[in-house]
């Protein structure tokens, strides 16, 4: 796993679906109920993380253009 986690590409996606993410921890917390949760538009929601992770990829990219 620590080999994965080394590799820029890998990392520099999981950052970018963590940052996807983010906006939505906030609706996350406010959750009274698993009605909530099951209402929640969860295919905006993994849209949004899967363009973070695109987003990473593609700056990990430009980083290793770099060197």
């Amino acid at each position: 796993m620590q080999e994965l986690l080394a590799n820029t590409y890998v990392s520099m996606m999981i950052a970018g679906a963590l940052a996807g993410a983010a906006t939505d921890i906030s609706a996350f917390r406010s959750w009274k109920s698993f009605e909530e949760a099951r209402a929640y538009d969860w295919r905006i929601a993994s849209w949004r993380w899967f363009q973070g992770a695109g987003m990473g990829l593609i700056a990990a990219a430009g980083l290793g253009a770099m060197q």
